[in-house]
């Protein structure tokens, strides 16, 4: 691991965990490389917190412009979260009102567990309407309040409303395997009928969502999800680091693991305790959910440093002049490929029908 990894990682960990080593001297340049891997990652803050605690550091010495550019972005981050908390107060107050029963995915409440949650790099809105006639009523909202509304997705409706992008779902989360979709749906439908509902309040309305248990599953699918198609997103694993550090003492492990074998999740749920354990520094007994994967990770560690982003968008396919469909970016695809197949040790039964899915998508991209 070069200087560049080792310090984006130890200044990772001091500001999300407040694990602290030693961060080593760097030239100007390479601080530059570090500052925009942090944003790449969604974790500036979380970066920006680490140096504070390490400013006073023998080897800490930051370029003058550079420091004003971490400020400038903590700044941005700390008003985004804000503007972020008013409009989605005054939106799930409104849905609340109408008897819709919203259940907040992911996102803003996750705060609750940064030390600073005002830190954590806001991003869309996802709601989840468990029952068709309240996501009916909600997409009719949607459409009469919302802009840019967006329904070329099945089951999700998008649009924007007083600066927030927002999603609603009809369904909480899918899998391009068809049969462990189902079993999915069935552990969703099931928990969210059965369970005592979960809530979060931000200001002066409360807003529900999802269980524990239930939570870390969405959580383990979701950076799977990542993991097949963009590569490993830090944001998340750093979301389930310290959600299992505030509430995995919430979390039924029997029930998460009976899902996880439900789901033919083993090895994804082990390459994800090892990335927790080998990125972050965590210890083995706090991540019961699975063991580390036997044969570790440094074949996908370099992801970390290569992934812009830009591949799964550019992976399309586009009509030229003539009768032959080519991608928009042959380099794009050609990663795509290869990545999906370095995944599917990792989780076979859905690695193989996602990469179809995503090549069906490609083509919906082409011009008629």
């Amino acid at each position: 691991m070069d200087i560049i990894r080792r310090n984006f990682f130890k200044l990772l960990q001091s500001g999300a965990l407040d694990i602290n080593n030693q961060v080593e001297p760097m030239s100007p340049w390479k601080w530059e490389q570090l500052y925009k891997l942090a944003l790449l990652h969604g974790v500036g803050a979380i970066i920006a917190d680490g140096i504070k605690k390490h400013e006073n550091d023998f080897f800490m010495t930051l370029p003058e412009d550079l420091t004003k550019k971490w400020n400038k972005t903590v700044a941005d981050i700390e008003k985004a979260n804000e503007e972020t908390n008013h409009a989605l107060e005054q939106l799930m107050a409104i849905f609340n009102k109408e008897q819709l029963r919203p259940i907040l995915l992911k996102g803003q409440y996750m705060t609750d567990c940064y030390p600073k949650g005002n830190h954590r790099t806001p991003g869309d809105v996802d709601i989840y309407f468990p029952f068709a006639p309240q996501a009916n009523k909600a997409n009719i909202w949607a459409d009469n309040n919302g802009r840019d509304i967006d329904k070329s997705e099945k089951g999700i409706t998008k649009y924007s409303w007083q600066g927030l992008s927002i999603d609603h779902h009809r369904q909480m989360m899918t899998l391009t395997n068809k049969w462990l979709n189902i079993k999915l749906q069935h552990i969703i439908d099931s928990e969210i009928k059965c369970c005592d509902s979960t809530y979060y309040r931000l200001g002066n309305t409360k807003i529900e969502v999802l269980p524990p248990t239930l939570d870390l599953l969405m959580m383990i699918l979701r950076s799977s999800r990542y993991l097949l198609n963009d590569g490993i997103s830090l944001k998340q694993i750093v979301d389930t680091a310290l959600f299992l550090k505030q509430k995995g003492h919430l979390v039924d492990y029997s029930k998460l693991g009976k899902w996880i074998a439900t789901l033919s999740l083993e090895k994804m749920a082990s390459l994800q305790v090892s990335m927790l354990m080998q990125l972050l520094g965590m210890d083995e007994e706090e991540l019961p959910f699975a063991s580390p994967y036997k044969q570790g990770i440094g074949d996908i560690f370099n992801d970390l440093f290569i992934i812009t982003g830009k591949y799964a968008d550019e992976w399309y396919f586009s009509q030229g002049k003539n009768i032959f469909v080519r991608a928009t970016n042959s380099g794009a695809m050609m990663w795509h490929v290869k990545h999906s197949a370095s995944f599917f040790k990792y989780y076979p039964q859905e690695a193989f029908t996602n990469f179809f899915s995503s090549f069906a998508h490609s083509l919906s991209h082409i011009e008629e």
